[in-house]
């Protein structure tokens, strides 16, 4: 038996990136999916190539940052899964590296937004459908929350994962009398598209710097690839970690511990 099989599993920011590498390895695990996102196009992408793997496939095309949109958007959610949701992810999240002085308040809430309102009203409003299947709820933090970098001004950033993490530990310890379980992944530096992108605006010298920084900054001498994160959240949300609550997981090479 898969380790998800007859789960049903919704994650934000799913149809790019890390969020679709989860929801792959959740569909070769048995899990069916509905996948919320912006972009319709990569959406249909998505579910094109995930339905190959012989599970459902439902996509929800709404922009979170809108908060007005989440009752809405929650009350798809509970249609297309006939109220069954076994994992809820909360993947979706913004980053903006400003110094302090330069930081505006709409970037400012741009980031608590989707960071913490997101996350908290989904995980709200779907209560009642977790409770009924006892599931668990698996938030993408980062190491940011727990690591700066010089150069890298991230205090806005910081905060809002840091309250992620709080969060986690906090409705781990209000909602396991339900027997609902809650844990988070905080990943290092993650080979995607956009970390890629990030990576051709560099010259050779800048590059040789960051690979440098690499090597001395993670033990393990380089950064992750999706399906380190992916892997991670199969286990978080199988029942292979039934006992497993209030965790925020590091999948960073040991990044945080140098």
């Amino acid at each position: 038996m898969k380790r998800l099989e007859r789960k049903t599993a919704v994650i934000t920011g799913g149809s790019d990136g890390i969020g679709f590498a989860i929801a792959s390895a959740f569909a070769e695990n048995g899990a069916n999916l509905v996948l919320v996102a912006r972009n319709q196009e990569k959406l249909f992408h998505a579910k094109q190539l995930l339905q190959t793997k012989g599970v459902s496939v439902e996509t929800v095309s709404a922009d979170l940052k809108d908060l007005s949109s989440i009752p809405h958007v929650t009350a798809t959610l509970l249609e297309r899964t006939h109220g069954q949701i076994d994992v809820l992810v909360n993947n979706v999240g913004v980053a903006h590296f400003k110094p302090l002085p330069d930081l505006s308040l709409d970037l400012l809430d741009e980031m608590v937004n989707l960071n913490i309102k997101v996350p908290f009203l989904l995980i709200q409003h779907l209560l009642p459908a977790l409770t009924a299947t006892r599931g668990n709820i698996l938030n993408i933090s980062t190491y940011w929350s727990q690591k700066m970098i010089a150069g890298r001004p991230s205090s806005a950033y910081s905060m809002t994962r840091g309250a992620i993490n709080t969060l986690t530990k906090a409705l781990a310890n209000e909602l396991g009398e339900l027997q609902i379980r809650t844990n988070a992944i905080a990943p290092g530096s993650i080979d995607t598209s956009t970390f890629r992108k990030w990576l051709d605006t560099k010259n050779q010298e800048e590059l040789l710097e960051y690979q440098n920084y690499v090597t001395s900054a993670y033990p393990l001498g380089h950064i992750g690839n999706e399906e380190d994160v992916a892997n991670a959240a199969v286990y978080l949300a199988s029942d292979e970690a039934k006992w497993v609550t209030g965790t925020i997981l590091n999948i960073d090479g040991g990044l945080t511990v140098r």
